[in-house]
């Protein structure tokens, strides 16, 4: 680790490639594994956006909502 500090201290900000080499990160090749599965399917768009309102903390009555 410390070799890796010191030798972004002298370079300046690692490269996204140096980043994922580093870390070890793999991505997925298919994009349907992104696909979350956070709602559930009998549950409504409108119940889904009125969540998000809630969770921002928007009032319905709030014209800027």
């Amino acid at each position: 680790m410390a070799e890796l500090v010191q030798k972004y201290s002298r370079a300046g900000h690692p490269s996204a490639e140096e980043l994922i080499a580093t870390q070890g990160l793999t991505f997925p090749r298919d994009p349907r594994d992104l696909l979350g599965n956070f709602w559930p399917e009998e549950e409504s768009l409108d119940d889904f956006l009125a969540a998000v309102r809630e969770w921002r903390g928007h009032a319905k009555t709030d014209p800027a909502a």
